[in-house]
């Protein structure tokens, strides 16, 4: 697995140097980054560096489950904010694509933490955190759990909620509640390095270990939005397809009520729009750059 990994980021480095895509243009200086975390996962990424940089700001930019740091969202969001005067750092967190998964949730702080402190060491400030879908997760829990006084702001695309209800959402209660429970029994036995196949429904099936299980879905999990975007003190942005069939729009309702009071939460819901935003990247990218550029102005 790991050969393979590095194999495809060889190819995706030669394609880069031969093809240049539409991003590689004299205006943004783009390169490959390798960070490697304070618990020793080394990480790769794309940083896009706009020879001139809207108020200096940079966004560290999250990707979801099963993503990476160069399709989907990332594949065009990161270069038109970059095309707009936004530094961006978009890294591939340790359970990336759609390899097995091992590590526990809590871990990501230590991915956004590396990326963080790559884009304060370059000297952009404000620096905002991007998370999409599972994403969403991640950079709520890392700002909440850190309080970083370098970020400034935080922006959500396709928030799934709480793990364990969308699975039972999507298996029912008696289903998803089983799964948990393997998983705890096993971590009670000391066999949280077991591995279990996990039906994710419209995402396939995976690999998961039962520690890994646990971590997102269990009682104790620190993955849950609502708990964690309670404890945020800065400007949000959350933005929804209506259409989308992954994540309940609902939920940003939900995140917006659980918001801390006073506040300021943007929300943009966009009509037709999927999970991917498919056919409506531009609508994303103006809501997106609008909410930064506000935010930014002096």
């Amino acid at each position: 697995m790991r050969f393979l990994k590095s194999f495809v980021l060889a190819v995706f480095l030669v394609l880069i140097s031969l093809n240049p895509p539409a991003w590689a243009d004299e205006t943004v200086r783009t390169q490959m980054v390798r960070l490697q975390t304070t618990d020793g996962i080394t990480l790769t990424g794309v940083l896009r560096k706009p020879h001139t940089v809207r108020n200096n700001a940079g966004v560290v930019m999250v990707h979801g489950y099963s993503g990476n740091f160069y399709s989907g969202i990332m594949a065009f969001l990161p270069e038109a904010l970059s095309d707009s005067g936004f530094a961006t750092l978009a890294l591939n967190m340790r359970d990336h694509d759609r390899g097995p998964k091992k590590n526990r949730f809590e871990d990501n702080r230590y991915d956004i933490a590396v990326a963080v402190d790559e884009m304060a060491r370059l000297g952009y400030n404000p620096i905002f955190l991007f998370g999409h879908s599972m994403g969403t997760n991640r950079v709520l829990y890392y700002f909440a759990t850190t309080k970083d006084s370098r970020i400034k702001g935080v922006l959500l695309t396709g928030p799934p909620g709480n793990l364990f209800e969308w699975n039972i959402s999507i298996f029912g209660q008696e289903a998803a509640s089983q799964v948990l429970c393997q998983a705890q029994d096993l971590l009670a036995r000391g066999k949280g390095d077991k591995w279990m196949l996990i039906n994710l429904g419209p995402l396939g099936k995976a690999l998961y270990t039962a520690n890994h299980v646990v971590s997102l879905r269990g009682p104790k999990t620190v993955s849950d939005p609502y708990k964690n975007i309670s404890r945020i003190l800065k400007p949000i942005l959350i933005v929804h397809g209506l259409a989308d069939r992954l994540a309940n729009p609902d939920v940003t309702d939900r995140l917006l009520k659980s918001a801390a009071q006073g506040i300021q939460v943007t929300v943009v819901k966009i009509p037709g729009a999927n999970h991917g935003f498919s056919g409506h990247q531009q609508d994303l990218v103006n809501a997106v750059n609008k909410w930064l550029i506000d935010q930014t102005n002096p």
